[in-house]
């Protein structure tokens, strides 16, 4: 594999690759409203490229929607991602070529900090073929499982009404989680202080090895994974579990399963936590 970083004239070397194409070019990108770019795609599948695009239903790829004119003209294939916020940046070229990074392509694009790498694969190498692989099963996932196909003009028209404002959606969802973070460790402080009450003392310097090892969540985290990996449970449970009777619903874990909290949280994390808690009808 050669691989070659761009930090500077990213569209001009997309444009290049795509200009390069033989056979097929599939293409997966958050925003997509550079008309060059589309129009050069149009030229292509007019010389007979196949061509497919998925884009995010992101409220900027509809403000001009007629920049697809061409392209749709020429059922070329465009699809459009509603189950989920697509927020990848890739193109696969002739199954040989792969374009990754943080440019979108977009005008607005060109003004920022930006990078792609362009990754030339070589046939037959297993690494190689391993990766392109990978690439090539999330492009179908994403087209198939993700999202609706546009075969007209109207039907584009139609998402200016029907896209999101990802911009303010992921600056709520953000809000969100810092407060339901900032809720998780003052549970967990006031769970540590319920302990030392029922006189079953965490170990010592407990507290601000949370608050140095990344807050209550990350800290959590680690916990178990420790206890996933080893099917040992930490001292800290031990000690609630022991006690009589038993107060494992001060524990950490206990926190884990609770329903509010399960977003925080990876699925295995949380039903570790759901099985251990169900042990002690929690």
């Amino acid at each position: 594999m050669k691989a070659t970083v761009h930090f500077s004239k990213i569209k001009d070397e997309i444009i290049a690759n795509l200009k390069r194409a033989n056979d097929t070019i599939r293409i997966a990108v958050a925003w997509f409203t550079d008309e060059d770019i589309i129009r050069v795609l149009s030229q292509q599948k007019e010389a007979g490229i196949n061509i497919e695009i998925v884009i995010s239903n992101s409220k900027e790829n509809f403000e001009n929607p007629d920049n697809f004119k061409d392209y749709l003209r020429q059922h070329a294939k465009l699809f459009v991602s509603t189950r989920t916020f697509l927020h990848h940046k890739f193109c696969i070229i002739d199954n040989h070529t792969i374009l990754n990074g943080a440019y979108n392509w977009s005008y607005a694009a060109r003004w920022n900090e930006e990078n792609i790498i362009v990754l030339t694969l070589e046939n037959g190498n297993k690494e190689d073929d391993d990766l392109l692989k990978r690439f090539d099963v999330k492009y179908k996932f994403l087209c198939e499982k993700c999202s609706v196909p546009i075969s007209d003009l109207a039907s584009l028209r139609a998402f200016r009404t029907n896209s999101k404002d990802f911009a303010v959606i992921q600056s709520n969802l953000d809000e969100h989680e810092i407060l339901l973070r900032q809720k998780f460790e003052n549970d967990v402080r006031e769970g540590v202080e319920k302990s030392r009450a029922a006189g079953i003392p965490p170990s010592p310097n407990f507290l601000e090895r949370m608050v140095r090892d990344g807050g209550g969540v990350d800290f959590v985290k680690r916990i178990l994974h420790d206890e996933m990996a080893s099917g040992d449970m930490k001292s800290g449970f031990m000690k609630l579990e022991e006690h009589i009777p038993h107060r494992v619903d001060l524990s950490l874990e206990y926190l884990v399963s609770r329903p509010k909290y399960e977003t925080l949280f990876s699925k295995e994390e949380v039903q570790f936590c759901k099985t251990l808690m169900a042990k002690y009808n929690l």
